[in-house]
């Protein structure tokens, strides 16, 4: 049963066609009413036919209404052209039922929440952080920025995926000394393990199959400036040694040459891997870990900063309002209610695609839920991890029973101190004594723990 047979409503009806308009008579229910225009007032449901009006009518009605295209046409270029003058939705003749009910439903509810909207007409202010945001926790990461960029020490940027580790390490450069200066990223896991020594070092012409000439690597194309090792957690072991001699001497050898290049640069880092448990399972130099983390700035996930969603919302609006096909003066209550109740596991990122998505499409001049695609396909959920814990205990035990282990409590007790004891250092930033004080365990027992 659809919300519409409890409300009365107009539609207003823009065709030549008698025909039109009795088929619509027969199809709604009796609290609907139909009526002929040739203006519109704001915010009305309008029909309006295709096949007995000129399509670029569409635009000054579509503007601040609700319009829906009608037409017997089959092929795709006037759908095309509605959709492209403003039409929220083009339906086909003959009319069904309840496809034309669920729309109308749809429709009504579209009008509703219009009803209560944000503006954001004026402009954003610029930000005086590489982050944008004014949470309290988002301060501190822009005051330890703004200290960091002053002193000549390799920084380790962490967070997730989409948090703004890039625009962090760009920041950083912008207010050091090295302002001006080449900023060269390389991306650990984007270039291949075969291809990646060549591109931090370079090579001399002949120096393997295909080197027709000499090349330049990246390390010293940064030279005088910064190199941002980004995802730093997937550069591969054999090269961890290599990187750990140039971070000592700031030297290094070109792939077939004997001669040594000395370089002056920067070096941030970046990683959302947990770089400590990857020491302790061998996957990552200790040595290389401790010179590339002399500092560290952490990025918190978009999640544990929901009241920097306004701000970021209203800085994306500014950067692509220009892609829309009409103005976008800002947002309704429910949409923002929407992405507030949202927990964001790609973090920022994903905000700016979804609010690229919802510009792109908007059907009015404010961005609304009915702009919001598969949003809900990760939505916040408290009792996720109450649930994890069942849900992963259960399938250990299984695998062990059929392996027919021994001593499988102890086994089970290892695994989840594991899990725990990496989760808190990581939330504490390797802060033995605050993880000690959370978990409500003696320092020198976490120790021990660690040490098993």
């Amino acid at each position: 049963m659809y919300n519409i047979y409890a409300m009365t409503e107009k539609i207003l009806l823009y065709s030549k066609d008698p025909s039109l308009k009795k088929e619509l008579r027969e199809l709604l229910p009796k609290g609907f009413k139909i009526a002929e225009a040739t203006k519109a007032p704001a915010m009305s449901i309008v029909l309006f036919d295709l096949d007995s009006m000129k399509s670029g009518g569409i635009k000054s009605i579509s503007d601040n209404n609700i319009l829906v295209a009608v037409t017997k046409q089959r092929y795709t270029e006037p759908v095309m052209e509605a959709a492209s003058y403003g039409a929220y939705e083009v339906i086909h003749r003959p009319l069904k039922k309840d496809a034309l009910l669920k729309l109308l439903d749809e429709l009504i509810s579209f009008g509703h929440e219009m009803k209560e909207t944000l503006d954001m007409t004026n402009p954003f202010p610029a930000p005086t952080c590489a982050i944008v945001g004014n949470s309290p926790i988002i301060m501190d990461v822009c005051k330890k920025l703004a200290r960091l960029s002053q002193v000549e020490v390799p920084v380790l940027v962490t967070g997730g995926t989409g948090t703004g580790k890039e625009l962090i390490a760009e920041a950083i450069a912008q207010l050091s000394s090295r302002f001006g200066k080449p900023f060269v990223v390389i991306n650990c896991a984007a270039v291949p393990e075969t291809l990646l020594e060549s591109e931090l070092f370079g090579f001399e012409k002949g120096s393997f199959t295909g080197a027709a000439a000499a090349k330049e690597g990246m390390l010293k194309i940064a030279d005088g400036g910064c190199v941002f090792f980004d995802e730093v957690g997937e550069l591969p072991l054999s090269l961890q040694g290599k990187l750990l001699r140039f971070l000592q001497t700031q030297t290094f050898y070109p792939i077939g040459s004997t001669k040594e290049v000395q370089v002056d640069v920067r070096v941030i880092s970046a990683t959302n891997r947990n770089l400590s448990s990857m020491v302790r399972e061998g996957k990552f130099r200790e040595d290389l870990y401790h010179r590339i983390r002399v500092t560290t700035i952490d990025i918190p996930p978009l999640k544990e900063r929901k009241k920097d969603l306004m701000p970021l919302i209203h800085f994306f609006l500014d950067r692509y309002r220009h892609t829309a096909q009409r103005q976008i003066k800002g947002i309704s209550k429910a949409f923002l209610k929407k992405l507030t109740s949202y927990d964001w596991p790609g973090n920022i990122r994903e905000l700016e695609n979804t609010l690229r998505s919802a510009i792109a499409l908007s059907k009015s001049h404010y961005l609304t839920t009915f702009d919001l695609k598969g949003l809900d396909a990760h939505p916040y959920q408290e009792q996720a991890h109450s649930e994890t814990i069942a849900s992963a205990v259960v399938p250990y035990i299984k695998n062990a029973l059929e392996k027919k282990e021994k001593n499988i409590y102890d086994g089970l007790v290892r695994e989840i101190d594991q899990a725990a004891l990496q989760y808190i250092l990581t939330h504490t930033h390797e802060n033995q004594s605050e993880a000690a004080r959370l978990l409500g365990i003696n320092r020198l027992t976490l120790r021990k723990k660690l040490q098993t």
